[in-house]
C-alpha cells in the first residue's frame, strides 16, 4: 500500500498574499508550495531583525536637526537687528519721574504732589517753607476731584493743607486768598480752638497751627516740563 506524502514549503520574504501551487508526483506523493507575494519590494530593506523603521529614525534625527538650526538662526537675527532686546537697561534712579514732575513726585491732573513720610512736629509757617524751598507750596484743593484723590491718598496719614481761619474777617481762607467753599467739603473738629486743617483718613479736620506728631507735610506745584524740578 502506497503513502500519501504531502511537502509544504513557505516562502514569506517574496510575497504577503498567499498562492497555492499542487504538484502531483510519483506514487501518490503530493507536493504544495506556497508563495508571498511582496506588495513593496523595498520594504524588507527598510526594517531592521527587531522590527523598528531605520528610516523613520532618520527621518526624525533630520527633522530635529531642521527645527534647531532654524531656532538658532532666528536667536541670531534678533540678536543682530535687536542688540538690546535681551539685555535690560538700568536705570540710574530707583524712582521713575514722571514728565512734568520731579522725582518722587505724583502727578494727578495739571499738579504735581509730594507726600512727606517722615511725621516730625512742625509749625504750619515751617510746614509752608519746607514746601517753598521746593519751589512748591501747601496743598489748595480746587475742585472735587482733587478732593477724591487726596482723600484715596491720605487714607493712612494726616496731612497739612493750606487752610487757615482768618479771625479778622471770620472765614476759612486758602492761600491763595480765595474763601473755602462749603459745598465741596465740610471742616470737622474744633472750630474755636484749631486755625490750620488737615486732610485724611477720608476727611477734613481742624489742626494745631503749632504742628503735630500725628501730622506729617504735603506740597503741590503746577506741572512744568521746562522747569528745572526739585526732588521731594
Amino acid at each position: 500500500m502506497s503513502e500519501n506524502v504531502i511537502y509544504a514549503d513557505l516562502n514569506l520574504t517574496e510575497s504577503t498574499r498567499p498562492r497555492l501551487q499542487t504538484v502531483t508526483d510519483v506514487q501518490d506523493s503530493t507536493y504544495a508550495e506556497v508563495k508571498v507575494q511582496s506588495l513593496d519590494t523595498n520594504a524588507a530593506a527598510s526594517y531592521t531583525p527587531s522590527g523598528k523603521s531605520c528610516c523613520s529614525r532618520t527621518h526624525v534625527a533630520v527633522f530635529v536637526a531642521v527645527i534647531t538650526l532654524l531656532l538658532a538662526l532666528a536667536v541670531c537675527l534678533i540678536l543682530l537687528y535687536h542688540p538690546t532686546a535681551s539685555i535690560p537697561l538700568e536705570s540710574d534712579t530707583t524712582h521713575e519721574e514722571v514728565p512734568g514732575c520731579p522725582s518722587r513726585w505724583e502727578k494727578k491732573g495739571e499738579k504735581c504732589y509730594c507726600f512727606f513720610e517722615i511725621q516730625d512736629k512742625k509749625d504750619w509757617n515751617t510746614s509752608r517753607k519746607e514746601c517753598t524751598d521746593r519751589n512748591s507750596d501747601l496743598v489748595i484743593i480746587d475742585n472735587e476731584e482733587e478732593l477724591n484723590y487726596l482723600f484715596s491718598r491720605s487714607h493712612g496719614h494726616y496731612y497739612l493743607l493750606g487752610l487757615t481761619y482768618s479771625a479778622s474777617e471770620k472765614k476759612w481762607k486758602w492761600l491763595n486768598g480765595t474763601e473755602h467753599n462749603t459745598k465741596m467739603f465740610a471742616i470737622g473738629g474744633d472750630l474755636g480752638s484749631y486755625f490750620c486743617t488737615v486732610i485724611g483718613y477720608g476727611k477734613v479736620e481742624t489742626a494745631s497751627c503749632s504742628g503735630s506728631f500725628t501730622t506729617t507735610n504735603m506740597c503741590e506745584k503746577a506741572v512744568n516740563i521746562s522747569e528745572r524740578q526739585n526732588e521731594c
